[in-house]
């Protein structure tokens, strides 16, 4: 693991004011939960949800699913221990700390769906994650991932742009990238739905971003402080307002498909 997926684990981990500042984290993850109930899944599915963060998807794949076995992960243990605390363990309910795009699973059934909201957008490699955890469908299985896409925080990055300055904000991928990752026996179409986030001041959505353990900054570096106040007063001139490009990828292990071997399976003890 990279020293900054390492950075990116430890903000995470100490993101104790999470729920209070993710009110999109929490739109995103209803709305994933919403799409992927309406997907033709096979009955009481066995469920692998990557990044749980405070499990605000995990519950609501519980609600509307009742699946047989939901193995919720996440690289945090701060966020496993958060989410146990919401919803304890049971009998289809097991926790695990976990790299997503690495998987360390014991042998055991392929799953019926993989889930995972706002949690892609922190791998290092997504085409290659893409390809490893759609090795891990059922045939006909599902894999749905609601990312970030490219012209989020559009309008930070312009404040920037008008004084010259580059965010530290990650690079997103476009549509088009999102729409190549079809890993073979598997159809892949993409969505994007946009989430407006509104705050009284630039550096109210710095807090936020801090908040939630999302502030690890990749690809450049901070601005002086000079230059950051320039920033903060064009940001907030032009209304402080941020959107969320949300990406939503639905990845389906063509049913014809034969199950090859894995050994990177459910442990079993989810399954019982």
């Amino acid at each position: 693991m990279s020293s900054w997926k390492q950075a990116v684990a430890r903000a995470f981990d100490g993101a104790e004011g999470y729920d209070r500042a993710a009110e999109v984290q929490a739109r995103v993850a209803g709305h994933l939960a919403e799409r992927i109930a309406g997907l033709p899944l096979a009955p009481r599915p066995r469920v692998l949800e990557i990044g749980c963060g405070t499990g605000l998807l995990t519950q609501a794949l519980r609600d509307r699913l009742a699946p047989r076995a939901l193995l919720a992960t996440d690289i945090a243990p701060g966020m496993v221990a958060r989410a146990k605390a919401r919803a304890p363990e049971g009998a289809d309910l097991r926790y695990l700390v976990m790299d997503g795009e690495r998987p360390s699973l014991a042998p055991g059934p392929r799953f019926d769906l993989i889930a995972s909201s706002l949690a892609a957008q922190w791998f290092e490699d997504l085409p290659a994650a893409v390809s490893t955890l759609s090795g891990l469908l059922a045939p006909g299985g599902w894999l749905a991932l609601a990312t970030l896409a490219d012209g989020t925080f559009g309008e930070w990055g312009r404040a920037h742009a008008a004084l010259g300055y580059a965010p530290a904000t990650p690079a997103y991928p476009t549509l088009q990238a999102l729409r190549a990752l079809a890993p073979p026996g598997c159809t892949l179409s993409v969505e994007e739905e946009p989430f407006l986030e509104a705050h009284p001041n630039g550096r109210a959505f710095l807090a936020a971003l801090r908040a939630i353990g999302a502030g690890t900054p990749r690809g450049g570096r901070p601005l002086p402080a000079g230059a950051l106040r320039r920033v903060l007063r064009r940001f907030d001139a032009e209304g402080a307002r941020v959107t969320y490009r949300v990406a939503l990828c639905l990845v389906r292990h063509r049913p014809d498909q034969a199950a090859e071997t894995s050994t990177r399976m459910l442990p079993r003890v989810a399954c019982e």
